[in-house]
């Protein structure tokens, strides 16, 4: 990039002259395009435009239930096999969900259990710990 010689860049890219590189600070007007600056030379955070978002959330949600649609539609079975085979399938990931569930709890039982036998023996040394030190 190439710079005219009297001209500041200032930490968020923008460029101004030298002869009014402190136009900001004298109350000038800035251009619209610029972010509000903090004294301590942060931009401030715009805030974000939630119906656009809401709108970008929406559009996805059409698009899945569309192509979720689409590809029934297009499905090389019949609708009472497509049926069946949907039927099938969600029956097999709630057997296996309840599955992975049972085994998380318990694998969480036998984590306290441990935790609390470490705990349990933690206490009993540190008993006999002050014990052997009041002994001497």
């Amino acid at each position: 990039m190439s710079y005219a010689p009297n001209t500041l860049r200032s930490q968020h890219g923008r460029t101004s002259s030298g002869a009014g590189a402190d136009a900001s600070r004298s109350g000038a007007p800035r251009p619209a395009a610029w972010s509000r600056v903090r004294s301590a030379g942060t931009a401030v955070a715009e805030s974000r435009d939630w119906a656009r978002v809401g709108m970008f959330g929406a559009g996805i949600a059409v698009g899945a239930l569309l192509g979720a649609g689409a590809a029934l539609l297009y499905a090389p079975q019949s609708g009472l096999e497509a049926r069946t085979l949907l039927r099938g399938r969600a029956r097999r990931a709630t057997l296996r969900a309840a599955n992975r569930w049972d085994e998380l709890g318990a694998e969480l039982r036998g984590a306290a259990r441990r935790s609390k036998r470490r705990l349990r023996r933690g206490v009993a040394q540190s008993r006999w710990r002050a014990a052997d030190t009041l002994d001497y």
